[in-house]
């Protein structure tokens, strides 16, 4: 039965995370209230250009030009608070709307159409702040991200394959910026898309291969596509909390009911404190990202936060999954715990599974924390703090079962499940880390198409990353039949 002290510390530790969320999204409210306050409603613009085109349409181009009037009157109470974010955007704005302002004088519907349009992408680009600022920063949404996948697809056709390569890495960076909109809608398009960005680098890059890019950019437009323009709720913003977090939950979870089975307390401190500085780390980056940097300019970084924190957690956990694996018998573990006393973890494993928590909570956390910070500006914020809330609560009612229950397990069911859970991670960790350092351009996107490709599992068609999770597995092999070969030599010698 797990001791009150036990669970006073654990329900401790997810008070920590649950005040942390609550601190950040109202520091998130407050800060796009000030920067909505800031910049003008392109809500009305945008309501103008639908009853303008409407208008046109119906081939009345008297009340259209009344429609578009106000447009205009728009543009001139903003056009300077524009100017000083992006000279650039005012420009291209100034140009359309003569354009437009044109067509309608001339009664040229397709031109004024056609201005109309590419307006309406200009202004919403502002709303989102999809556009180059003043300063060089520059954001793009879900929406950009997939005309651009079809501007490199036409590239690609007229085989200008040096440019198109040029765009295929601007895509790779500016991934992390539209993939939070991704993965709160579905995971498996978020895995295929993260395959498909290394196909694209691999193919482009080999002469032989290169026409190929064009099918990838097809494949991932059509994944997209659906979900460039969609609406999001309070479940949205819960599954992103919950799907990045769960992972990271039953690797702590394992830790800490372990520690509760070897009755050492000095290993939950560790492992809380590693938990505890992880989701410290997480929120601080993610802050730092989100508000002082650019998502598109974290980029690479984040691929190399999450290349080496999966590659190093990964050949840690292989080692837990080991020990897991190798205490399974009864009396062994009984004798072991009761040679080492009070100290049933060495010193040197509990930094390890402090260092452990902390690198499974990173390795998520960030990305979480910069997922929801984009979705901010995209939902009530009332729905988006409770969804984040309902997130966080279904994680604490899942750690609250795993380690009520998880003590309560017989020994040798519990070593031997913890042990294939944390072997499961490690492979996954070891495939999406080396993919996220192959995005990185740490290791070449070089692929081989007789590889096996199932992104839910982290294993993609490359050697970089096969061959680490294949060598696993036949160490998990030798692993198992080694210690069967062992216990069936002692029951031998013991009959």
């Amino acid at each position: 039965m797990v001791s009150s002290h036990f669970a006073n510390r654990t329900t401790s530790v997810f008070r920590c995370l649950l005040s942390a969320i609550i601190f950040t999204v109202f520091f998130i409210f407050s800060t796009f209230s000030a920067m909505a306050a800031e910049s003008p409603n392109a809500s009305e613009p945008l309501n103008g250009i639908k009853q303008t085109v409407k208008s046109i349409e119906e081939n009345d181009f008297a009340k259209a030009s009344i429609y578009f009037q106000q447009d205009k009157k728009w543009w001139t109470q903003n056009k300077q608070k524009i100017k000083n974010k992006s000279y650039d955007l005012a420009q291209k704005i100034d140009r359309q709307i003569a354009e437009t302002s044109l067509g309608l004088a001339t009664k040229d519907s397709e031109q004024a159409q056609a201005a109309l349009h590419t307006l309406q992408g200009l202004i919403e680009d502002y709303r989102d702040g999809a556009y180059t600022d003043n300063q060089g920063n520059t954001k793009i949404t879900l929406a950009s991200y997939v005309e651009k996948l079809e501007n490199t697809k036409k590239l690609i056709k007229q085989k200008d394959y040096g440019l198109a390569e040029t765009q295929i890495q601007d895509l790779q960076k500016q991934w992390l910026t539209v993939e939070g909109d991704v993965v709160s809608q579905s995971q498996a398009a978020y895995d295929n898309t993260e395959r498909d960005l290394m196909l694209l680098s691999a193919y482009i890059q080999d002469s032989e291969t290169q026409t190929k890019t064009a099918d990838v950019l097809t494949s991932m437009i059509s994944t997209l596509k659906p979900f460039a323009n969609t609406t999001y709720t309070w479940f949205d913003a819960a599954l992103i909390p919950f799907r990045e977090g769960l992972e990271a939950l039953l690797i702590i979870a394992t830790l800490l009911t372990f520690a509760k089975k070897a009755n050492t307390k000095t290993a939950k401190n560790w492992i809380i404190g590693g938990t505890a500085v992880g989701l410290t780390t997480s929120f601080a980056l993610g802050m730092v990202v989100a508000f002082w940097l650019s998502t598109l300019a974290f980029g690479q970084n984040n691929n190399l936060i999450n290349g080496w924190s999966g590659v190093i957690a990964s050949g840690m956990m292989l080692y837990v999954s080991y020990w897991l694996h190798s205490n399974a018998d009864i009396k062994k573990w009984n004798g072991y715990v009761q040679s080492k006393s009070d100290q049933a973890i060495s010193n040197g494993k509990m930094v390890s599974f402090a260092l452990l928590a902390f690198l499974s909570i990173v390795r998520e956390g960030l990305e979480t924390v910069v997922f929801l910070i984009g979705m901010a500006g995209k939902m009530p914020q009332s729905e988006l703090m409770a969804g984040i809330l309902a997130g966080a609560g279904f994680l604490f009612i899942i750690a609250f079962l795993m380690l009520k229950f998880g003590v309560r397990l017989p020994l040798k069911p519990f070593f031997l499940a913890s042990s294939g859970i944390v072997f499961y991670l490690c492979f996954k960790f070891m495939g999406s880390g080396i993919h996220s350092l192959q995005l990185a351009g740490v290791f070449p996107s070089t692929v081989r198409e007789y590889l096996p490709s199932i992104p839910a599992l982290s294993i993609y068609p490359s050697w970089y990353s096969f061959l680490p999770q294949l060598l696993f597995v036949i160490a998990g092999i030798v692993i198992i039949l080694n210690n069967q070969l062992k216990r069936n030599t002692a029951k031998n010698i013991a009959a």
